[in-house]
């Protein structure tokens, strides 16, 4: 090979190795750049997960899954894929509207707005990483900004879980001493210091996972370390809890009202929230009737939280549909006259999604006055069914 060729090569070489190094270093730079914005979202979606805990876990839960975690929290689930883009079109929407109803809250319901313009206590970029947190996605990045969303939206829950675990922690740490079963009703605890009557606690054996129950202390001694409680409070369920499960002060009721829009000057010029007061003449129904479930109201052909009346032995169903974009759903106190026991009739599904629809059926064999509710908006979502022979 003459010198003219051999330098030919070297140059083509040199070449060759000068894109290659420019390739490496824009896919390099690329790589980083993704993963650069992928701790971005993930730190800003634990951000979040910090601020869901203390300012919306009493509504919405824990875990974020409002009613799916337990009965009666009035949030709305937030912690579920369907709340997490899959195209640019769910990006915006999702974006607006949530960014929307943490801003500005929603009328008529216990939805408070949280902007500081609006009175509340987030800023703007507190606000983002909430959405965040719910998303997976934060304003201002596209889907190609974040292929995997659930797993940042995952990420963010576990702080929440993480930090909710943290502020309900004893101090000392309390946990059984003894394995319980369902029918248990005296707890044994390694330290029941610092217990008094009717302080709700909660039992759970993996704190970092989704399950637990909440229990009322009804009796406490502390020479034997031994608690009474009454089982399943709130909407949990009594199930066996192992040797050594966690004990945590229980989580905060939600709170019961005002709704906002009730008073003053609703938020973000929304229209000022109607009260749903209880119908004074009873319906009369029978057969198939049709309700509409609002927020947060039931309708009975414009009539809010109607009373209803029927006759004793005649089987009703009630044809249920969502029109606003809270949960609902509607349960009849049977004739014990209490809720949440044996003998109620509920809805079928027992949580009806915004824009969803179920079905009701009922038959009260004597005559006598029955409460209905929805369990999600109790205070709010009320009636009586008159029955009559």
């Amino acid at each position: 090979m003459n010198t003219s060729k051999q330098v030919n090569v070297i140059i083509g070489l040199l070449m060759v190795g000068a894109i290659a190094t420019l390739l490496y270093f824009l896919w390099d730079r690329l790589e980083r750049e993704a993963d650069a914005t992928e701790r971005q979202l993930t730190e800003n979606a634990e951000r979040g997960g910090a601020l869901f805990a203390p300012n919306c876990s009493s509504c919405h839960g824990l875990t974020g899954k409002g009613a799916l975690e337990r009965a009666g929290l009035p949030g709305a689930p937030l912690n579920l894929e369907e709340n997490r883009p899959t195209t640019i079109g769910d990006l915006t929407v999702l974006h607006r509207k949530f960014t929307d109803t943490i801003t500005c809250g929603r009328v008529g319901t216990l939805m408070p707005a949280w902007s500081t313009d609006q009175g509340g206590s987030l800023n703007e970029f507190q606000i983002q990483q909430l959405v965040a947190l719910i998303t997976g996605t934060m304003p201002g990045f596209s889907i190609e900004d974040n292929p995997d969303p659930n797993r940042i939206s995952e990420e963010g829950w576990a702080r929440a879980l993480e930090e909710a675990n943290h502020a309900a922690e004893f101090d000392p740490p309390k946990e059984l001493a003894e394995a319980i079963t369902a029918n248990n009703t005296t707890l044994v605890l390694n330290d029941a210091s610092g217990l008094a009557e009717d302080a709700v606690l909660r039992i759970d054996d993996e704190p970092d996972e989704e399950g637990y129950e909440l229990v009322v202390v009804t009796a406490v001694d502390n020479e034997e370390n031994e608690i009474e409680v009454e089982r399943a409070a709130s909407g949990t369920e009594a199930v066996d809890h192992e040797e050594g499960a966690h004990v945590f002060q229980g989580p905060l009721p939600p709170p019961t009202g005002p709704v906002t829009g009730e008073t003053g000057t609703p938020p973000c010029g929304q229209l000022p929230a109607v009260i749903a007061e209880g119908g004074s003449e009873p319906v009369a129904i029978s057969g198939t009737a049709a309700i509409a479930l609002g927020d947060n109201f039931f309708d009975l052909g414009g009539q809010r939280n109607p009373n209803l009346a029927v006759n004793a032995g005649a089987s009703t169903t009630l044809q249920l549909t969502s029109t606003g974009s809270q949960p609902h759903n509607m349960r009849t106190a049977g004739a014990d006259g209490e809720f949440d026991s044996d003998d109620d009739a509920v809805s079928d599904p027992d949580l009806i999604p915004g824009g969803g629809s179920g079905t009701l059926t009922f038959n009260f064999a004597e005559a006598g006055t029955y409460a209905y509710r929805c369990d999600f908006h109790p205070d709010q979502m009320k009636g009586e069914i008159a029955v009559a022979r």
